[in-house]
């Protein structure tokens, strides 16, 4: 019998909490997973779980068994991740973090063809406009707007997006059209941080501390309050590009617009850095046959 026999099985119960999502993990049955702990435990003789109908902990010796076990199958995918690495085949496990609806659209899409073409590839990917530690929070790869404030992080750059000001044109039959940045302090205006709305007029760069009473993270939340006629919005061309085509929003306050914002993809380091990382970097830039960043 293989010294490995039940391990993989056992530590997938002890991590996952329980056989049945364990059998989910791996992809087998749950009667398959019972039995192989259940054989793991009469060879060595010892009983490694508690098991109740409502749940499965750990024994002591079960918890020190699992400590070396998950430190010998991580050791063992490390082993298979370097000769893959040594052989340039891209196989493993990326997580990478985007945020809001470009993460929903362009990354999740780009991922997705990243993944049909490198089937031995793991992709989790993490939709959040928090602010993210990769190297603490075990990611291999961000993909944010505008610049980090972490001087450490690796950038590379993908590709820009237009920050916009839109209303609907209910909203501006019955409130009028703005005509300067200034303006809007007259006006409903939808916020997602509370933060001043920046403008730019030729080289001068200034700020509007606009009103606001509907407030959400939620850049879609904000465009569907745009759209129902309850202010004005400040928002990537992307919340608003299909609406303008359908005269559901109009374009506001144009020539004052900001540059575009760069979007960029961020990492931690370039030192032994994994291939199956350098390869998706190289295909979300651009490198290889990925669909561009929208600009």
């Amino acid at each position: 019998m293989n010294q490995f026999d039940g391990l993989v099985e056992f530590c997938a119960v002890a991590t996952d909490g329980g056989f049945t999502r364990a059998s989910k993990t791996l992809g087998v049955s749950t009667s398959f997973v019972s039995r192989k702990v259940a054989e793991l435990e009469a060879r060595l003789g010892v009983r490694l779980l508690h098991r109740t109908t409502r749940s499965v902990e750990l024994t002591d010796i079960g918890a020190r068994y699992y400590e070396r076990a998950t430190h010998i199958l991580d050791e063992i995918g490390s082993l298979e991740l370097d000769i893959s690495e040594q052989q340039n085949l891209v196989k493993g496990r990326i997580r990478v973090t985007a945020g809001g609806l470009f993460g929903d659209t362009w990354v999740s899409s780009q991922l997705a063809s990243f993944s049909a073409l490198h089937p031995s590839v793991e992709i989790e990917l993490d939709v959040t406009d928090r602010q993210v530690d990769l190297v603490r929070e075990g990611f291999d790869l961000a993909i944010r707007h505008g610049m980090p404030s972490d001087p450490d992080l690796i950038v590379r750059r993908i590709g820009t997006r237009r920050i916009m000001v839109c209303a609907s044109p209910n909203y501006l039959r019955t409130h009028g059209t703005p005509q300067h940045p200034s303006d809007l302090l007259e006006h409903s205006c939808l916020m997602g941080r509370r933060q001043p709305w920046v403008f730019r007029q030729d080289t001068n760069v200034f700020e509007v501390k606009v009103q606001s009473r509907w407030a959400s993270n939620s850049g879609v939340a904000l465009a569907n309050a745009c759209q129902n006629g309850l202010g004005i919005a400040r928002l990537a061309e992307n919340y608003f590009k299909s609406g303008i085509a359908d005269m559901q929003f109009v374009p506001l306050l144009e020539r004052f617009e900001t540059d575009p914002q760069e979007s960029v993809l961020t990492y931690p380091s370039r030192d032994r850095l994994p291939h199956r990382v350098r390869a998706l970097i190289s295909y979300l830039a651009g490198d290889d046959s990925a669909e561009s960043a929208p600009t």
